[in-house]
């Protein structure tokens, strides 16, 4: 088998027959026309002037020579989007009408020695209006459910507004020679002995030419490159069996470490090399042992993390996008997430992606590709979706990664807001065609219908998932749910980042004043409207809890913050797991995926990273909130400290907690409490009362030790809402350069510190360990730089104070 990667000489020609030499490929129409700089990004505005490149026919066309053309020849598309006739020689070769499938056409006809390839991408919204339904799907099922369609491009739900349309080629194209025999498939499974001493791999394989005679050469390897066994097998070549005595275990990144193997099959027919395949695994035993209870390699294992959606709206190419899903991959370790959400409305990922997660120890909860609305359930409908399924469970189920399988996002969500107590149409795909397939493929793997699912309703708190529509639903059960598989409020992005969304007209309009009434109830200008999506002005966190804002820079804060309370105050909740009077008892919330990770185009919405991979107060809120070994104050009726540990280690040590006048400058009380928490508990460690009655300008304050006196852990928090409470707005900061750390101290209590990196457009590609921090007087806070920038101008500055300092930091 010999594969030709056809990338060179290609060409785009659009509806006025201009031909343009594409750079790169693979690369969609959007991708072209911005290279060529005849259109502007949308994305960094969040709004799409040129609809008009969905609305056209694009023709894909190269030429490529063979030596020889005789023989048995394949065409494989690794991704189309969507519509497109394939024709070579002038000849139509085949059709694609699936984005989320490889197209392969076998036996191609009309091979020359110099040939043609073209590629005529049909405008969707024409083809999707080509495609009638029965009257019982009648204003159920949109248009862009009636095919396999990327569907967040229809809508403008991630930006930019009011849609995006990709068109063209996101995947590789292969030119394959048969010759003798190739594979045309291998499927891995991986197993584990109960327990856990033996692991177990067979790959089953498929063969253009079963009939070939043939043998296949095996080595495994530790990612160290030590050969681990290697062999030949000569008789059955249908399927391969391999035996690991005493194997490493792959653990998520909050357990241990993710050891892997890798193992390369080689087939030949006698000396000649016919085909090769390579695969990276691990061994684990992940088990679902109750209502959205999970153990890894028999440990108790807690899901804290967020979804992700597609890197970018405007393409789904993975170079181009490659390096910033790698960033994206950086903020969740350093944020302590372990796990991550492929949501039902995204993209198919590269395989790249699913090995850098097993590298990385990340868990991926995986949505087939359906979401939010109903679906068409005609044959070919349910067909297209069971290839689907089939080529995705085979092609990932052997990723260590990989935790579930679920139906789609939404999909009974979406029919109780609509049509409530209606049929679901669509419901023959998660519920038989896609748990089919994983019954058939992938049996030991839990498989969730649709997310959320499995209470009384479908986003019952009290059993399997839900979503946290707390902005605009009441929501019986809400404190303590089983699991969070979304949960969101919207913020804005930095004002550097604001800067490149809008014009200085839109970001503070004349004469604006953020205030709040009957007849203007806004909570932003109605510029900034202009670019949010998905009516984000009525899913803020609680921003009257801050002082009304009187620029932008101020308006920013008041939102960033009040998304920032609400991640803080749930997160921490969540991962108590119960109230004080349920101490006793087992934790009730089994994990929390933040709705959303990042903003795929430059919009105000729901990510907590921004689309120049920028991380936003909010992101550190979740990191901190995520911290494996937490201390939290719950405050109600009285005020408790908890300790929560999602390691794997005991924790034991003294808590000291402080009430910190804000007014005086200095600790009002002290107390000091043991504690000692095991793996996967929360312990409640005390009550305040102690402290009796104080004012409300007073901090709670407290900080962990173990034995030794290394610090665990530390909390910051307050009684009363912030536009109630005066801070101090002077001081002295003082922040030395220390090993390429920064190293902070004040004299005074400063209210989210921040730090910004770099002048004149260096403003981007700063990150730091920690940002928008409140520091106590006396307390030394080390931080470390990460990011692209080697040197440069650090700017430092509490919220409050009326102004801050500068550093020249060098990394050592």
């Amino acid at each position: 088998m010999e594969r030709i990667l056809i990338r060179k000489g290609w060409k785009l020609q659009g509806p006025d027959k201009r031909e343009l030499e594409i750079q790169e490929m693979p690369s969609q129409v959007y991708d072209i026309l911005l290279d060529y700089e005849l259109i502007s990004n949308p994305n960094l505005t969040g709004i799409n002037k040129d609809q008009w490149i969905g609305e056209k026919e694009w023709c894909y066309r190269t030429e490529f020579e063979v030596e020889d053309s005789s023989g048995e020849w394949n065409l494989r598309f690794q991704g189309l989007d969507t519509f497109v006739d394939i024709y070579l020689n002038n000849e139509l070769a085949g059709e694609n009408k699936s984005v989320y499938m490889p197209l392969v056409l076998e036996k191609v006809s009309g091979m020359k020695r110099k040939n043609i390839l073209e590629l005529r991408v049909k405008p969707p919204r024409r083809e999707l209006e080509k495609i009638s339904l029965l009257d019982k799907y009648k204003d159920r099922v949109p248009e862009f459910c009636k095919a396999r369609v990327f569907r967040s491009g229809y809508h403008e739900f991630s930006g930019p507004k009011p849609d995006l349309i990709r068109m063209g080629v996101y995947g590789d194209i292969y030119l394959e020679k048969v010759g003798q025999d190739g594979i045309r498939e291998g499927v891995m499974d991986v197993s584990l002995r109960e327990d856990l001493e033996e692991g177990y791999v067979r790959i089953d394989f498929s063969y253009f030419h079963p009939e070939a005679e043939k043998i296949l050469e095996y080595r495994l390897t530790d990612m160290q490159g030590r050969i681990i066994c290697e062999g030949t097998e000569r008789e059955h070549t249908e399927h391969l069996e391999i035996t690991v005595p005493h194997p490493k275990l792959w653990w998520p990144r909050s357990h241990g470490e993710a050891d892997l193997y890798h193992l390369q099959v080689i087939e030949k027919a006698g000396e000649v090399v016919l085909d090769t395949y390579e695969w990276q695994f691990g061994f684990r035993k992940l088990e679902k042992t109750g209502d959205m209870e999970f153990t890894v390699n028999g440990k108790t294992l807690r899901l804290w993390g967020a979804n992700l959606a597609h890197a970018d709206t405007m393409t789904g190419c993975y170079g181009r996008v490659k390096d910033k899903l790698y960033g994206l991959l950086d903020l969740a370790e350093m944020g302590h997430f372990n796990c991550l959400r492929i949501w039902g409305e995204s993209e198919i990922l590269d395989d790249d992606f699913y090995d850098e997660c097993d590298r990385r120890g990340i868990l991926l909860w995986h949505d087939f590709y359906l979401g939010f609305n109903m679906y068409s359930e005609e044959e070919e409908m349910l067909s297209m979706c069971r290839q689907e399924a089939e080529y995705l469970v085979k092609r990932l189920k052997h990723h260590p990664s990989l935790l579930l399988w679920c139906g789609g996002n939404e999909m009974y969500w979406s029919r109780d807001m609509q049509y409530e107590g209606e049929y679901c149409f669509g419901e023959k795909i998660f519920c038989e065609v896609f748990p089919e397939v994983c019954r058939k493929l992938d049996p030991e793997r839990y498989y969730h219908i649709t997310s959320p699912s499995g209470g009384e309703f479908s986003n019952d708190p009290a059993g399997g998932d839900t979503h946290g529509y707390t902005h605009l639903w009441f929501v019986p059960g809400r404190d303590h749910p089983v699991f969070l598989s979304e949960n969101c409020r919207v913020s804005a992005p930095e004002l550097k980042t604001l800067n490149r969304m809008m014009t200085p007209e839109e970001l503070w309009p004349a004469g604006y004043q953020n205030i709040s009434t009957k007849r203007n109830p806004l909570a932003w200008p109605e510029t900034w409207s202009l670019h949010n999506t998905n009516d984000g002005a009525v899913k803020l966190g609680p921003v009257e809890h801050y002082y009304d804002a009187e620029n932008a820079e101020e308006l920013i804060y008041r939102i960033g913050m009040a998304h920032s309370e609400y991640i803080r105050k749930d997160v921490e909740r969540f991962r108590r797991g119960r109230s004080e009077t349920e101490a006793g008892k087992k934790r009730q919330t089994n994990g929390h995926l933040l709705w959303k990770f990042n903003n795929n185009s430059n919009i105000i919405s729901y990510g907590v990273v921004d689309y120049f991979n920028e991380p936003m107060r909010a992101y550190y809120a979740l990191k901190r909130a995520y911290e494996p070994f937490q201390i939290s104050f719950s405050i109600g009726n009285h005020i408790t400290l908890w300790a929560v540990n999602d390691t794997v280690g005991k924790k034991e040590g003294s808590v000291r907690v402080q009430l910190f006048s804000l007014t005086k400058n200095r600790v009002e009380k002290e107390v000091t409490m043991p504690f000692s928490c095991g793996p996967d508990e929360s312990v409640l460690v005390g009550n305040l009362d102690v402290f009796g009655q104080f004012k409300k300008d007073c901090v709670l304050a407290a900080r962990a030790v173990d034995e030794q006196g290394e610090v665990l852990a530390e909390s910051v928090d307050y009684v009363e809402m912030e536009r109630r409470l005066s801070f101090p707005d002077r001081g002295r900061l003082s922040c030395r350069v220390e090993a390429g750390m920064l190293v902070l101290e004040s004299d005074t209590f400063a209210r989210c510190v921040e730090l910004r990196g770099g002048e004149d457009g260096l403003e981007f590609g700063w990150l730091f360990e920690d940002n928008y921090f409140d520091l106590l007087p006396g307390v030394e806070k080390k931080i470390k730089v990460y990011g692209k920038h080697e040197k440069g101008i650090v700017q430092i500055k509490p919220y409050y104070w009326v102004k801050g300092i500068t550093v020249d930091y060098m990394k050592n």
